[in-house]
């Protein structure tokens, strides 16, 4: 079929229009070159990189909070000066603290008295080696030295000093075979059976009790008029600082303080002070079975018989002493340990 030159013309045209537009669109191709002014931003921000350094910071401060400035072992609560200890590096101690907190400026808190060893004694600053690893300083106030140099050196019936999971508790050498020393705990429950209260310990783990104003030992405090029952940390100058039942820490003349004796004479009938809730109170012994001594308190909220164990019952009581008298005020539950 022939066509028109005037239309064979138009087609011409229009492939021209179109090679154009193709030509063009060629040249539009590289068009991604034409974004690399976009890459220029997205390549700022990896050179000013440091600037994201701020984002470290919180974990920085987070690490600060954690490793909080050491407390001045030297300071406390109840403004005591420091003292040294009888310990030595690699020795056993019973030592006062509250949870984890190693500060002693709060005279209001819990303190309990746990077992560790003993690191560098330098002076009147010890070093204790944390359970777990790690290590904090004390000063000898808050420290009880453990441990007895040789088995040999106790024998049965010795009132003592032994470690129950890792606390201080008191006790009764029962055995001494060798390196092994048995022993009976006396203030852990009598419902708990013979394979809780019954323990073979090394001589590192029990510490000999001597009579008189002593560390780890029960005394009478005078407090406001009424006698309270306290266990004696550590001596400081003219006073004694003390854990009460309630765990609580605080200190008192020695000239208020009154030992209780390890094993006192007892017998059926006899007038004493026993302890009931921390404090003291007049009863007379209903029976008394090795170390473990009865006693009925009238005008306490229990008919039942205290039952406490030689070293907490006191055979001197005054006659006239309003703080040996049950005290309305008192906790009206529980028994004295």
């Amino acid at each position: 079929m022939k066509h028109s030159p005037m239309i064979s013309a138009a087609r011409l045209a229009l492939a021209g229009v179109a090679a154009l537009a193709l030509a063009a669109g060629c040249k539009k191709a590289p068009a991604p070159a034409a974004e690399k002014p976009a890459a220029g931003p997205a390549a700022a921000p990896a050179a000013k990189a440091p600037a994201a350094a701020p984002a470290a910071a919180p974990a920085a401060a987070a690490d600060a909070a954690v490793k909080a400035p050491e407390n001045d072992p030297l300071k406390n609560g109840w403004s005591l000066p420091p003292r040294g200890t009888a310990a030595k590096e690699g020795d056993r101690a019973y030592v006062l603290t509250q949870g984890k907190d190693r500060s002693y400026g709060s005279t209001t808190a819990v303190y309990h008295l746990f077992a560790h060893d003993v690191g560098e004694v330098k002076g009147d600053v010890i070093t204790v080696k944390e359970l777990g690893g790690g290590s904090f300083k004390i000063t000898g106030l808050f420290l009880i030295p453990a441990g007895t140099e040789n088995a040999s050196d106790l024998k049965a019936g010795d009132m003592v000093l032994a470690e129950w999971a890792s606390s201080l508790k008191h006790a009764t050498v029962t055995k001494v075979d060798g390196d092994k020393i048995t022993v009976r705990y006396t203030d852990l429950p009598d419902s708990w059976g013979e394979d809780k209260i019954v323990a073979v310990k090394t001589a590192r783990e029990v510490t000999k009790q001597k009579e008189g104003l002593q560390p780890g030992s029960f005394a009478i405090a005078m407090d406001e008029g009424k006698a309270r029952e306290v266990l004696l940390v550590s001596e400081s100058g003219d006073k004694w600082l003390v854990r009460r039942f309630e765990g609580r820490v605080a200190a008192y003349p020695a000239k208020d303080l009154k030992a209780l004796p390890l094993k006192p004479a007892l017998k059926a009938g006899q007038t004493v002070l026993v302890p009931w809730v921390g404090m003291m109170y007049k009863g007379k012994v209903k029976k008394v079975t090795g170390t473990r001594v009865e006693v009925l308190v009238e005008g306490i909220a229990t008919k039942d018989p205290i039952v406490t164990s030689l070293g907490q019952v006191a055979t001197e009581v005054p006659k006239d002493d309003a703080a040996a008298a049950p005290a309305a005020a008192e906790p009206k539950k529980g028994k004295g340990k």
